[in-house]
Parts: C-alpha cells; structure tokens; sequence
C-alpha cells in the first residue's frame, strides 16, 4: 500500500512540475492542432477521432472556466492522458506478478526518456492511442481477446501507426486454427468498416483516406541513406535529446549552462557504468514474448521508414518493457534513468528571458514591431505582408492561434488582433521571394540547420533585389537578423 501511495505521490509531482513549467515552444503540431479545434476543423484521416473528442471533453467543461486557454487545456488533458498510461502500465506489470520496486525501475525507464518528456505535455495525438492500446493489452493478458481486439481496433481510429500494435497482438500463435483469426478480424473489423462507410458518404477513395500524405508527396516513399542516419539518431533521443535546447549548452561557453550539462552528462555516465558493471544481462522472455515482440519490430521498421520520426517512436519503451518477464534486465537502472530524467528536462530548466531571439514568440513580436515601423507611412496593405524564414509553418501556426485566442477573448487592445492579418511566415525559398516582403536570417544557434545564409542573399544570388537589414539581435541561442526585400534600382 505505502509503495502505491509512493507510486500517485511521485506521478502528482510529475504532473504539478509538468503543468508549472511547460517547455519553451512547442511543437508545430500543437499550435495547428489548436487552431484547427478551435474553427472547427476537426477532420484527420490519419488521427481520424482525436480533434473530434478532444473539442468534445473541452465543450463539456470549458464553463467550468478551468482554463482560460484552450491550448493550456488540451496540453493538460494529453498530460493527464499520458500518466494515465503510466497507470495502466503499471497494472499489466502488477498482473504479471512484478515486484514493485520492477514496475517503479519500469516506469522511470519510460519517463526519463525524451521521447515521453517532450510530447507527453504537447498537445498532440500519441498517448491517447498508447492508452487505449495498453487497455486493450490488459484485456487479452487477463485472457479477454474480444474485448482487447475492440480496443485495439479503436486505437487506430486515433492514430493509424496503432495497427501494428494490433497485428502483433491479435495475429494468431498458430496461424492454421482458423478459430485465433476471430480476434484478429474483429479488431481490423473497427477501423475497416469506420473508413468504409465514410469513404462511401463522402464518395472518396479508400486508398485517398488511408494514403493522403503519400498521394500529395508530402512524404517520401523510397528509402535512402536518411533512412538509415535519422533512425538512429531518433532510436538515441527517444531515450536521450542530442540536438535543439541542449545546443544551448554548447553554443557559448556559459559556467552556469555548460556547467550543469557537465555534470549531468557524467551523471548520466555513472548511471551507465554502474548499470553494465553489476547487470548480467539474462534476457528472461516474458509469457506474452511474442506477440509483443512482433508489434515492437512491426512498429521499428516503419519508423525507419518514415526516415526515422521519432513521433512514431514513442510507443516502443512501452512495447520493450512488455516484452520483459520480471524486469530483471532493468535492475541497477535506477541512477541511469534519474540521469536521463535531469539531462531530459532541461527544457524546464533554461531561463526563456536567456534563450532569445530564436523563439518563436519573439521572432512573431519582433517581426511585427520592425515591419510595422519600416510600413509607416504606406497605404493600408490589402494583402498580408510576406516574412520568409525557416521552420516557418510552425511559427505561423503560432501566429494564427495567438490571433484565435485574442479573438476569443475580445481583446480587441492586443497587437495580435491588429498584426496577424498582415503577417503571414512563409518557407524560405530563394526561386519564389518577392520585393516588398521580408526575410529573417539565423546565425550560429538553435536554428543553424536554416537553409537561408547571410551568402545566399547577396547581389550574385539575386542580382534583381536588394535586401537591406532592418534589424539585428544577438543572444546566447544565436543571431537574428530581418531584412527588408525591395526592387534593385537600375541607376
């Protein structure tokens, strides 16, 4: 009992340290998620349930005046949603007779890893389907494979990645005994007859519904040498970040920054150490081996395919841990995970005020502060006036969901309502850039994979144009410059 009430005492800390320091920026996802609930926009072949449910639990409680902000909501709920995996999880392990101090080796496996720490407190898809994915593998290790073939079938109705959990759950141990394909067929029955009947209703193709990013190539289809590179470097920063805010670390020696990633990273070193010195590592297959083992290889492959996402990733410390018989393997983990947790979480822990200008929030105030300046004086635009950047798409998501939120609220003082429908951040593209717009530039810092240089935007690339700077900001992430582009004169 004392070790359960350790167990909700740890998961209230987690969730309170998660709610009172979110991370810096979010995900482009996010905010899109965020404006699109928010018009009502709720249709996703691919997370085909996921904004449908998400809006209907936020119009069931939003009078209760609980968040003032809906994206602070929707971020708590897949929180709560993702501890309460954690939960589930935890009793899959109790069914299978695990010791707890196992089952707690277990769960801070998992919460260490960057994987869970980065997208657990996003308002994004994954936990909902992993949650309703765990119900249904209790429901068939406690020997109900109808209810857990439901189950598993609604999981893919969240997101479709969850079909490979399903197929290696359900697929039958002796494939001739035409009696084990029953739950199989039942939970493919789910999202079969789901998708048919909407693609008959809104007379569209099945391959349209299943395959619409691959029809509009907005992702490669034939593997390369990416492929091979970026899964595994995402296999790495499931369980460890690598790259984005731990480059602040690094970027200017800092005695304070660098200082604590130091002592981290030997931390984490130690943990490691003491972890392979005292492990022997006997792999004891747990009873249900298999078939989770099939769903964790089903699952890997496709991320590789997907040129190594890491968001279809975050399943597997999940699906590793099931394939587990007693947790034997994670005994002397425990100061290896609590390194990963630190290292992990120090998206909490650096200052926003010390990490400008290269967020997003800033780059949105800055943009708008020097273009309305330098605009003064013109005639009211009828068009939006254009910034080229980099990582554009997420901060116009951010711009169109501050623009939702003021308008919301009627807050008819704030900028947003008066910049954002003359703002619009577009890709960076050196063929397609128009005079009378703008251009930001980043240099040396957390966006130096931005395909715009300072030697890209010189009269030998463009002989047409001139791009004058307008504005220029340095801080411990980088260097931020905004340019104005206009007409080269040909006197």
């Amino acid at each position: 009992m004392a070790k359960k009430g350790l167990f909700w005492l740890s998961i209230g800390i987690y969730a309170l340290l998660r709610f009172l320091f979110p991370p810096l920026e979010l995900t482009g996802d996010s905010y899109g998620y965020a404006c699109e609930i928010i018009t009502g926009d709720l249709w996703n072949a691919h997370h085909l349930l996921h904004k449908y449910i998400v809006n209907d639990v936020w119009l069931v409680l939003e009078p209760l005046k609980l968040f003032k902000n809906p994206l602070t909501f929707y971020r708590t709920l897949h929180l709560a949603t993702a501890l309460a995996s954690l939960f589930v999880l935890m009793r899959i392990l109790e069914l299978r007779h695990w010791s707890y101090t196992r089952i707690y080796l277990a769960l801070l496996f998992i919460t260490s890893g960057f994987a869970f720490i980065k997208y657990s407190v996003e308002n994004e898809v994954y936990f909902y389907p992993i949650l309703i994915s765990l119900i249904g593998s209790l429901q068939f290790e406690k020997g109900k494979p109808i209810r857990a073939a439901i189950l598993l079938g609604f999981a893919t109705l969240f997101h479709q990645i969850h079909i490979f959990w399903l197929l290696g759950l359900l697929f039958p141990k002796d494939w001739r005994k035409y009696s084990q394909y029953y739950p199989l067929a039942i939970a493919l029955f789910v999202p079969v007859l789901t998708y048919t009947v909407i693609g008959l209703a809104s007379k569209t193709p099945l391959y349209t519904l299943l395959f619409h990013d691959v029809q509009e190539g907005l992702v490669q289809t034939i593997p390369n040498a990416s492929n091979f590179a970026l899964y595994f470097i995402n296999t790495i920063r499931v369980f460890m970040q690598v790259h984005g805010d731990i480059a602040l670390f690094w970027n200017l020696w800092n005695p304070y920054y660098s200082g604590i990633a130091i002592l981290i990273f030997v931390f984490v070193l130690i943990g490691l150490v003491i972890y392979l010195r005292e492990r022997r590592f006997t792999y004891l297959q747990s009873d249900w081996y298999r078939p989770y083992v099939i769903a964790f290889c089903l699952q890997s492959l496709f991320a590789w395919y997907s040129v190594g996402n890491i968001e279809f990733m975050i399943l597997l410390p999940f699906l590793f841990v099931l394939t587990l018989r007693n947790g034997s393997l994670l005994k002397h983990s425990l100061l290896f995970s609590i390194g990963l947790l630190f290292w992990n979480s120090s998206q909490w822990a650096i200052p926003m005020a010390k990490t400008r200008p290269n967020r997003i929030h800033d780059i949105i105030h800055i943009s708008d502060r020097i273009v309305r300046a330098d605009l003064l004086g013109e005639a009211q635009r009828t068009a939006a006036t254009i910034i080229y950047t980099t990582d554009a798409a997420r901060i116009q998501n951010a711009n169109q969901y501050q623009q939702l939120y003021d308008s919301i609220h009627s807050n008819i003082q704030t900028d947003s309502l008066i910049r954002k429908p003359r703002l619009l951040f577009k890709e960076y593209n050196a063929d397609s850039i128009k005079p009378g717009n703008y251009v930001i530039n980043y240099l040396n810092g957390r966006l130096n994979r931005a395909k715009l240089t300072y030697a890209e935007i010189t009269p030998k690339s463009h002989k047409e144009l001139e791009f004058t700077r307008l504005y220029r900001d340095t801080g411990i992430s980088g260097v931020m410059e905004l340019y104005r582009i206009s007409q080269k004169s040909t006197y």
